[in-house]
């Protein structure tokens, strides 16, 4: 038998389909085969890849690439879902959970399911399972029948129950800071629901309608009530049962320049409820002379709001009424280019000489209301532009969440979609905020934060999960809104 030159503590490696080398004055063990050649008609040796390298004190070193093809080989199975909104869900969304454990529940985890959904994907029912199944949070909610038509009957059951909403609503309406809005038209396609009547929109045709009331909280900025109305009801007593069984004390109504007229004021005085109604600009109610004037020191005051620079005066009516009249004087120049732009491009009725019949109320607002005189003109001002955020929520509703327009074919089940929708648009505003907070809304949307923390992943390998990479620029704003994926 040939005697092997390599010594005994190397060959002890070496086995079948291997072979020992040495090379550079150490040993190092390959993959070895053999393969007919049909030239020489014979087996001919292949050598393979490195397998790892030997040494006296060490024995057998497997080698790094060895190891990661091992791992490689090892894997049967890799699942990947989303991560990073399941963690938001579970964090800084964490207060929901709770409140909805609650008040519903054996149905709070559909109602996670659904919303995240309706937020994320805009999603039919039919397709709610399909995204669920994808996101983190399906392994922890697990055992939820999403499909379509269980879907369904759910939110008619959720919607049946319009005492458990309320009672979910009032854990937000501590804040005494409410204001009430005549909401925005829902474009409902069904034949079924008695809410649903032909009415003119805000587009200003009609069509068949369902009509929303919202409370907003000032404070907090986001919607802590709703109510569902039949598309051609603009009853100023609704407003007064939407008072009633949200439980909001003190709230003021506040609604557009087409609400107001006497017969609108009597029946608000008549129900005794505050609010703040916009004048239109030729409104007699208005005394124009200090703007027109200009004289800053004829004004009562002036404050700061979002940056810029608030005058005023106030006008003092009968029956503790007051007008206060407004002059923003970075609208003013926005609004006299506007105009001037309009005579440069000869529009139609738009002349200098109208020019400067209007030039003394570009830039002014004035608002009709009948609140105590303990609250300040600023408060009043405060609250009205607060409108404009009410404003954004609706197009929230309808673009973002895609709530315009129902094919819901019942009443329940029209309610329990709406509140799947409410609870959509308080995790759109809970960021919304935090990005104004933060300084960063000028840089990124809420949508823009979502579609970053859904590239968040988190991978299943053999049945243990792993975090996926995460790209700096995810990194660096989750660090400036303090919000940490663990």
């Amino acid at each position: 038998m040939k005697t092997s030159p390599h010594p005994q503590w190397a060959l002890k490696h070496k086995k079948k389909g291997t072979e020992l080398r040495h090379l550079g004055g150490h040993y190092y063990l390959y993959e070895v085969t053999s393969k007919w050649n049909p030239e020489k008609k014979r087996s001919q040796k292949i050598t393979g890849k490195l397998l790892g390298k030997i040494t006296k004190e060490n024995g057998f070193i497997e080698s790094d690439k060895a190891r990661l093809r091992k791992q490689k080989m090892s894997i049967q199975k890799v699942e990947t879902k989303e991560y990073g909104i399941s963690c938001l869900v579970n964090g800084y969304l964490n207060e929901y959970m709770p409140l909805l454990q609650k008040h519903f529940p054996e149905q709070w985890q559909t109602i996670i399911a659904l919303t995240y959904g309706r937020l994320l994907h805009q999603s039919p029912l039919k397709n709610i399972g399909f995204h669920f199944h994808h996101s983190y949070l399906s392994e922890e909610l697990t055992t939820l029948d999403l499909s379509g038509k269980s879907l369904g009957h759910f939110l008619k059951e959720l919607g049946t129950h319009r005492n458990k909403l309320v009672g979910f609503f009032k854990e937000f309406s501590k804040a005494d800071d409410c204001i009430l809005f005549d909401g925005t038209d829902i474009t409902s396609e069904s034949h079924k629901i008695e809410l649903c009547e032909l009415g003119k929109s805000k587009k200003g045709v009609y069509q068949s309608l369902i009509n929303t009331m919202f409370v907003f909280s000032v404070g907090l900025k986001i919607p802590i009530y709703y109510r569902l109305l039949p598309g051609n009801i603009k009853d100023i007593k609704s407003f007064k049962l939407c008072l009633k069984e949200s439980g909001v004390k003190n709230a003021t109504i506040i609604a557009d320049k087409a609400f107001y007229s006497e017969t609108n004021i009597k029946e608000l005085d008549s129900e005794k409820l505050k609010y703040i109604l916009p004048l239109k600009r030729d409104s007699s109610l208005i005394d124009y002379s200090i703007l027109k004037a200009n004289i800053k020191e004829k004004f009562e005051g002036y404050f700061q709001h979002e940056g810029r620079f608030i005058w005023y005066y106030s006008i003092k009516l009968e029956n503790n009424k007051t007008v206060y009249v407004y002059l923003d004087e970075e609208l003013k120049m926005q609004e006299q280019k506007d105009y001037l732009c309009r005579i440069e491009k000869q529009i139609e009725t738009y002349t200098i000489e109208a020019f400067y019949q209007k030039q003394h109320v570009f830039g002014s607002i004035a608002l009709y209301s009948n609140c105590s005189k303990d609250t300040t003109p600023q408060k009043i001002y405060t609250n009205y532009k607060c409108r404009g955020e009410v404003e954004n929520m609706f197009d929230t509703l309808k673009n973002i969440v895609e709530g315009d327009i129902t094919y819901m074919q019942n009443e329940q089940t029209l309610e329990g979609w709406m509140f799947i929708n409410y609870i959509a648009l308080h995790w759109y505003y809970k960021i919304y905020q935090l990005l104004i907070q933060n300084d960063l809304i000028q840089k990124y949307s809420t949508m823009d934060f979502f579609m970053m923390l859904k590239e968040i992943r988190i991978v299943k390998i053999n049945d243990e999960w792993h975090k996926a990479e995460i790209i700096q620029r995810t990194i660096d704003l989750l660090k400036k809104v303090g919000i940490d994926i663990t």
